[in-house]
């Protein structure tokens, strides 16, 4: 249900100004041109309902813990220094609030959001550590992390507005879906066929309360809509999460680690105000042609993917060792879009924002001779997966006729996958996994991110009430960050990513006008993106060449609106575009 507050948002917007597109207008006087110094100014008085995108970062400073039998750290425990494993990507999601402006200019009031925050910090040391005894354990490893899913804020808001534009201060409570994971393995004499002598593999997820504070900026572009930068600094506090010996040698000592949640976000919005804004004034002429038009709405979205990853020995990058198939990876997610355009140059903005969970799929993980013998293939039910992506592009229409447009875009994408596979079943002559392990049991997962450049065309035709819309683009700088979870061997558990490739989206869309402002629609898409250049690291080993590839095709059923000059002035009744022969 919080994955689709974003588009809940929306809704709402649309549902409002939809509302007040039906009232009918009184009859008045010959319009006047209003004299403009003497304009009413903007009241900030109201509620308000947004969307927004962004930067997010996850500052996680770790502090290793150890103590033995009698709860000191002595004797075999080792000792690490404190380390910093940060994050940064694309955040998104959505705001409602209300805000009462007094005299003199003091606005007061109250917000709450939500984001998806598909933020990690995890790092690893590795090597010789040394005793709290003064010993040496050699060919050791340690990793540690956290991630975080996503984050709520709850705020009180302060500031002085002058006229249009809003300086303000903020503040109130943070809550955060945070895992913290931690694993250390003592003495891998023998890199990774042998266990190790001793191993601490420690799990913790939990809903965190902190706090937020920062400050921002907001000015009105329209009677009703305003644009937002803010900035925003979280604490979550910290948590420690020391388990037991899961193996080996060290009974009764525990290892594991004290980490903070901590960060920023930077945050660009678009904000309605029910209610507020300027007061209206006669039109300044007879109403001309809109300088501008807006579309948004929102999407619900069914697809598949089938990503996957080949790993390749280190030595002979020609071989393969491994192969992962996340195959047949269903999602429900919801969608918001949203399309400004300035007709007169025909320049336009448009993007989406979606995330939603992954229900269905299974995970096919096959290893080779000679570095597996004899070839194993085992199968595991995919659950508790989810998505989350959204696209901002910057076009231009090169050609405009009557219910026909062609334009290009340039823009960025962003597309995070997070896959979990459970139980174990072999299909094939090795020994693992037989028995099988029950499918509550959780074996793998990957969790990854892919950042890309857009470029591409789109086009557009009307006939009559109908509508088609086509859309290509090219990703011709694609990279990806990525962890890859063997949750059953916590030696090499969590294993960092990371690649840079290519790839391409195709979109197309048939959309049906209800009324002027209000149609209904449904579409596909697909896309593809894969690298050239990657490699996965495990511990005491050299990296490992790796290929990522990633698909997801679907379909889905849209509702939009059409705002009449994006409630930037007058504008006349919108024509129906019909195409001519």
């Amino acid at each position: 249900m919080q994955r689709t507050v974003g588009s809940g948002l929306l809704l709402a917007f649309l549902s409002q100004t939809a509302l007040a597109a039906d009232l009918p207008r009184a009859p008045g006087p010959d319009p006047v041109k209003p004299d403009l110094a003497l304009s009413p100014p903007v009241t900030w008085s109201g509620p308000y309902a947004g969307l927004f995108a962004g930067y997010g970062a996850l500052g996680s400073a770790t502090r290793f813990l150890c103590t033995d039998q009698a709860g000191g750290a002595v004797g075999d425990c080792p000792i690490l220094p404190s380390r910093h494993a940060s994050d940064g990507s694309f955040i998104g999601g959505g705001e409602i609030g209300y805000t009462w402006q007094a005299p003199f200019g003091l606005v007061a009031g109250a917000a709450a959001d939500y984001q998806f925050t598909r933020l990690w910090g995890y790092g690893r040391q590795q090597g010789d550590f040394s005793t709290a005894g003064g010993a040496s354990i050699p060919d050791s490893v340690a990793n540690f992390g956290q991630r975080l899913d996503d984050l709520a804020t709850v705020r009180g808001r302060l500031g002085f507005a002058l006229d249009r534009t809003l300086v303000y201060a903020t503040a109130g409570l943070a809550v955060g879906n945070v895992r913290i994971d931690n694993n250390l393995s003592l003495v891998l004499r023998s890199g990774l066929n042998l266990p190790p002598v001793a191993s601490f593999d420690g799990r913790g997820g939990a809903v965190r309360v902190g706090y937020v504070v920062g400050a921002g900026i907001e000015h009105a572009v329209s009677e009703h809509l305003s644009a937002k930068v803010e900035g925003l600094y979280y604490d979550l506090g910290s948590r420690a999460v020391v388990p037991g010996q899961t193996a080996g040698d060290l009974p009764g000592y525990r290892a594991g680690t004290r980490v903070k949640t901590d960060g920023f976000l930077a945050r660009a919005g678009l904000n309605y105000r029910f209610g507020a804004g300027l007061p209206d004034l006669p039109p300044a002429g007879p109403a001309g042609p809109a300088t501008w038009a807006f579309e948004g709405g929102l999407r619900y979205v069914f697809s598949s993917g089938s990503p996957r990853e080949t790993l390749k020995d280190s030595v002979n990058p020609a071989l393969v060792n491994s192969r992962l198939i996340y195959g047949g990876a269903q999602a429900h997610a919801g969608e918001s879009f949203a399309r400004l355009a300035h007709k007169p140059t025909g320049l336009f903005v448009k993007g989406f924002l979606g995330t939603g969970g992954v229900t269905d799929g299974r995970l096919s993980d096959e290893d080779f001779p000679p570095g597996f013998t004899p070839y194993s293939k085992t199968l595991h039910p995919i659950k508790d997966g989810d998505i989350s992506y959204g696209t901002v592009d910057f076009g231009y229409d090169l050609l405009r006729r009557d219910g026909f447009k062609l334009g290009g875009f340039f823009g960025y994408q962003y597309f995070s996958e997070l896959y979990n596979g459970y139980g174990c079943r072999q299909v094939a002559a090795n020994s693992i996994c037989n028995p099988p392990n029950p499918n509550g049991i959780k074996g793998l997962g990957e969790n990854m991110q892919w950042n890309a450049l857009r470029v591409g065309v789109i086009g557009e035709a009307r006939f009559d009430r109908v509508r088609l819309s086509l859309e290509g683009a090219y990703l011709p700088i694609v990279a990806v960050d990525g962890v890859d979870r063997h949750w059953l061997r916590p030696d090499i558990n969590p294993g960092p990513e990371g690649g840079r490739g290519d790839g391409y989206v195709l979109e197309g869309i048939v959309s049906y006008d209800l009324t002027p402002s209000v149609s209904v629609g449904v579409g596909g898409r697909y896309w593809r993106m894969q690298t050239d250049k990657a490699q996965a690291a495990f511990p005491l080993s050299s990296p490992s060449p790796i290929r990522f590839e990633t698909n997801r095709y679907g379909g889905f059923v849209q509702l939009s609106y059409r705002l009449a000059d994006f409630g930037l002035g007058e504008a006349g009744a919108q024509p129906v575009l019909i195409r001519k022969d």
